[in-house]
Formats: C-alpha cells, structure tokens, sequence
C-alpha cells in the first residue's frame, strides 16, 4: 500500500509539470487576408501578447483570409467549436443581435474607433451581454465612419446617388443605402474587389483603411467624404474553450480584453485610416468632402431610419431608447 501511495504522489506531484510543458493552443479564425490592418496591426500583435504574457502556455493559432469558414458563417464557427477564438461583426446575421445594431445607426454617432469603441464597451454589460451570452465576449468594437466609394462616378449631391449600385452588407446600411436613392447589393466585405471590377456594383460604403486593406485603390476612382456610419465587430471565444482553461490563463486574456481590447484595436484602426487615404492618392483618385449643409439634407433623409429603429426595438419588447440615449452619453464622455 505505501507503494501505491508513493506511485500517485508521484504521479499527481508529475502532471501540472507535464501539462506546462505543452502549450495550449487556441485556434483564432478570420475572415480577412494577412496583408488586412486588423491582421497586421491587431491580431498578430495580440496574439503574441496572450502568448508572452503566459509565459508561452498559450499558444494562438491564427487561420486568416476565410480557411475555416466564411465571413457570415463566423459567428457559429466560434460557438459551435470549429475554432476557438475568432471575430465578426453582427450584422452578418441579421436579425439575430437586434440592440447592437444601434451602433449602426446613420451620421453622427462615432467620430473616431478608439472613442466608439470605448463607448460601445462602457454599456455593454448593461445592454449588450445578453444578446451574446452563448460566447465568452472579448471586445467590441466599431471601425471609424464610413464613406462613400465610387468606381466611375463623383458623388456631391443626394441626386448622383440616384440609380448607382452600392455595396451594402447588413440590414442597416441595406436601408440607408436604399432611403439615400440608390440600390443596395448585399456583399461581405471580402468580395468587394470582384464585385467593383466586374461592375456587379458602382461603389461601395467602407472606412478609409478597408481601401487599403481590401486592395480595392485600383478599382475606384471616386470617394465622397460623408461619414455615414459606423458598424460593431466582436472578438470572441468558444465560451467552454474559454473556460476550461486554468483561472490564471484566463485571466491573461481577460487583462487583454474589455476596455483595453476595445481601445488597443480602435487606436490601430484610426491609423489605419491614413494608410487608406494615402492608398487613395497614389491611385490618383479624388476625395470630395460633402458641404455641412449638404449633409444635413442627407441626414434630414435619413432621419426616419433611427425612428424605424426605435420602433422595432419597442415591437421587440426591447429598451431601444434608452441603448441610444445611454450610447449618446458615454460617445460624449470616450468621443467628443
């Protein structure tokens, strides 16, 4: 019997040894190319981060440009376990996070993505977890405002709008594109390069960085500074994955996440917009910057899209009134 008992200690004195000697390895999907500023700048940097921090018990695995699953198909892929970590943005499956989308709403919420995205994470306890709560959140965040893109023609006017064919991914930007006059043509943000090419589309609707990080400078020649919008994206985890592993090891990448995950990948894509702009220039397009009062035409049309808003969240039985009133105040105090 002392035998025995000398065999388990040593085997139970053995095992956490064994266990650290071996990393954990986490599988991290995405849907965009390596030459992507959220591959470069954001998940490559923190991912080595995680791994540093733990002293090298962490390992993360990153699978870029769709290996693992289609950009629409991401939110699943995380849930379900195909991979372990990953992000998305909501809107990739409409319908189915209904208060985030208040984040989407047209011109003048964000101005920045390291303000909007600390706003966006200040309220997300109080109105966000429980639309996520089949995954362990990491960080949202939001990419700076969006604009238009056009291939062959300027866009100044509500009026050079009307006919163009424009790229329109999630249910909101499906709306405003349509209420602006054009037609919206639902395409994830991968395949935009093809699209504009083959004239599948006129233009499309993106941040300045997405010019760069989507290659797409050569195809356009027009670019109409509007700020219209802003869209939510996530990092996430299987939520077992997440908590089978040791309370130190998830402590590391909770010290990763939160505020810190939402400011780290804002700060990176703000200045991802400068490389877009300055793709924009060596393709020799133009940028026209549409007149203040011009926008408020614009915005006077697109004015009943946040009422529609407020009206479908109250069908829904949802405090969408109060997620915008809260998001206005906290973009006051993280994006003046």
């Amino acid at each position: 019997m002392a035998s025995a008992l000398a065999l388990v200690l040593a085997c139970l004195g053995f095992t956490p040894v064994a266990a650290q000697d071996k990393p954990i390895e986490l599988r991290f999907s995405s849907w965009v190319a390596t030459v992507h500023g959220h591959h470069t700048g954001v998940m490559v940097p923190w991912a080595k981060m995680v791994e540093e921090k733990s002293g090298g018990r962490l390992k993360i695995t990153i699978y870029p440009g769709s290996t693992l699953g289609k950009a629409v198909d991401h939110y699943d892929l995380i849930k379900d376990g195909i991979a372990d970590m990953g992000f998305t943005t909501p809107g990739y499956t409409p319908g189915r996070f209904p208060l985030i989308t208040v984040t989407e709403l047209p011109l003048g919420l964000f101005k920045s993505s390291r303000g909007g995205s600390l706003a966006v994470m200040s309220i997300f306890d109080k109105h966000f977890k429980n639309e996520f709560k089949d995954v362990k959140v990491l960080w949202f965040w939001v990419h700076p405002p969006g604009h238009f893109h056009l291939a062959k023609k300027q866009v100044k006017v509500l009026e050079d709008l009307n006919g163009l064919k424009i790229r329109a991914a999630t249910p909101m930007l499906t709306t405003m594109v349509k209420t602006l006059g054009a037609t919206p043509v639902s395409i994830p943000a991968p395949d935009t390069y093809t699209a504009l090419e083959r004239g599948t589309v006129d233009g499309t609707i993106f941040p300045w960085e997405a010019i760069s990080s989507f290659k797409i400078a050569e195809v356009l020649k027009h670019h109409a500074a509007v700020s219209l919008y802003a869209s939510p994206l996530i990092t996430y985890m299987n939520q077992k994955k997440y908590e089978s592993l040791p309370p130190d090891l998830r402590k590391i990448i909770d010290d990763l996440s939160g505020a810190w995950g939402a400011e780290f990948t804002g700060t990176v894509w703000d200045k991802n917009e400068l490389v877009g702009i300055e793709a924009i220039k060596k393709a020799g397009a133009t940028i026209y910057t549409v007149p203040q009062e011009e926008r408020q035409r614009w915005a006077a049309r697109l004015r009943p899209v946040e009422e529609d808003w407020l009206k479908s969240m109250e069908a829904k039985g949802l405090p969408g009134r109060q997620v915008l009133s809260d998001l206005r105040e906290a973009i006051k105090r993280y994006d003046p």
